[in-house]
């Protein structure tokens, strides 16, 4: 069933299938949580070239199949669409172990911002402890 979807999910995007998409997918979709670039570095072993791992990042991100989550000063990325895409959701960050989980059940917020400026992009950050700390 994965492999048909993510088959699918790049079709539908207009993407090559290429050995690292197909690796990175099946990565996202296996994901408890919100993924850095070096957990995800490790995770595909050594041999995946940076400049390659982020270009695909980026494409993903752009094609609306994964979301970025900055906090803290690092880049955090899960699968599915981001705040910018119209998708509202928050994120819960662990104090402890600093993992960050998507909160997909969160109402959309009206932020009223002051007259003249434009809103880009708006993300809820929640701080705690997660059940595993």
């Amino acid at each position: 069933m994965k492999h048909a979807m993510i088959d699918d999910l790049l079709q539908k995007r207009g993407l090559k299938r290429t050995k690292l998409r197909i690796a990175l997918l099946n990565h996202f979709l296996s994901a408890k949580h919100a993924l850095s670039y070096l957990e995800i570095k490790g995770a595909l072993g050594e041999n995946v070239d940076k400049s390659t791992l982020y270009r695909n990042l980026t494409t993903f991100e752009e094609a609306g199949i994964i979301h970025r989550i900055d906090h803290s000063g690092v880049a955090k990325y899960a699968f599915g669409k981001g705040q910018n895409d119209g998708h509202h959701h928050a994120h819960f960050v662990c104090d402890q172990c600093e993992t960050v989980y998507c909160v997909e059940k969160t109402g959309a917020t009206t932020i009223n911002v002051p007259k003249g400026f434009k809103t880009k992009v708006v993300q809820m950050i929640i701080r705690g402890t997660c059940s595993y700390c």
